[in-house]
């Protein structure tokens, strides 16, 4: 997997989850949602989508180890813009 599929991937799996709102993930439960040799990566990839204010993921609860959607239209957009997979019922 290259960059862009993790992090599509990544988007993807936490809009199909509804992680949004007050509803927040640990990194590496994220990460654990990817195959084990794009783990490492993907941890790095939620770091710096972190700091991209263009990026639809944000850290929550004043913890960088947590995170959400910013909105659920944003990660929509990104996958759209991205070439990634919409989730049914999103688009």
């Amino acid at each position: 997997m290259d960059d862009p599929d993790i992090r599509n991937r990544i988007v993807e799996k936490l809009l199909r989850k509804r992680v949004v709102g007050s509803h927040k993930k640990r990194v590496d439960t994220v990460t654990n949602w990817l195959p084990s040799h794009a783990q490492g990566r993907g941890e790095q990839l939620i770091r710096e989508m972190i700091t991209d204010p263009n990026a639809p993921v944000e850290a929550y609860g004043g913890s960088l180890d947590n995170v959400r959607l910013a909105s659920v239209e944003n990660a929509v957009e990104y996958l759209k813009h991205n070439d990634g997979n919409v989730p049914f019922g999103f688009d």
